[in-house]
């Protein structure tokens, strides 16, 4: 437990200039995920190459900063999930007190930060894009479904052709298969990390559709 913590405390310590700078950056137009994007083209897909505007380092800066560190999103999302670790008592080995949601809160917390991590590190080196572009077309909302699931494997590069989503992938698989080796649970480390990668990959498709119509039941719901 006690290098868990350790663990933990360097992340943090990594983060916290991280945290400092995002205050003098200048803004730039957000999208509706939350991700920063160019104000051309906009939110939605580009139809074609010639109309797909390739990520800066600025925006790549700031998208992680929002997706990995700053953004409630994020909070949601590691104390959400050791939320539901905790009531299923998952690992058994950490218990159900306090303490042991805070050894919860520490897993999913690094898993994740390991996930954006290698997801943006990757997407630089790659020249892949990490942002989520709306369905473009006028289609029915199978089209657009299709479209955010399809997202969960292919992204943009920097010409505006599509290609498989190798940092996205490997971000979620290494944050799973790391958080293993502070598991509790010696035996079976990688084919764990493999079947819970197989549900990140799932909950990255969830996360998508959420991108794709969670503007429009936005939209519904201010509208009442």
């Amino acid at each position: 437990m006690r290098s868990l913590t350790l663990v933990t405390f360097a992340a943090l310590a990594v983060a916290a200039p991280m945290m400092a700078q995002e205050a003098i950056l200048p803004e730039t137009p957000a999208a509706a995920d939350g991700i920063v994007v160019s104000s051309t083209p906009s939110a939605t897909a580009p139809a074609t190459a010639s109309e797909y505007t390739p990520m800066s380092a600025h925006e790549r800066w700031h998208g992680y900063l929002h997706e990995n560190l700053l953004s409630s999103k994020f909070a949601l999302q590691v104390l959400g999930t050791a939320f539901i670790e905790h009531i299923s008592k998952d690992p058994k080995e950490w218990g159900v007190g306090a303490r042991g949601y805070f050894h919860r809160v520490q897993d999913r917390f690094l898993a994740a930060s390991i996930d954006g991590g290698v997801h943006s590190s990757l997407a630089a080196a790659l020249h892949e894009d990490m942002r989520y572009w709306r369905y473009h077309g006028q289609g029915h909302g199978f089209k657009r479904a299709g479209h955010a699931l399809e997202r969960t494997f292919l992204t943009y590069n920097d010409a505006g052709h599509r290609v498989f989503d190798v940092s996205g992938i490997a971000g979620i698989y290494a944050g799973t298969i790391a958080s293993t080796y502070w598991n509790p649970r010696p035996f079976d480390r990688f084919e764990r990390g493999v079947r819970a990668g197989d549900f990140g990959v799932v909950a990255q498709a969830g996360a998508n559709l959420f991108k794709e119509f969670g503007p429009d039941l936005k939209h519904l719901v201010t509208r009442k």
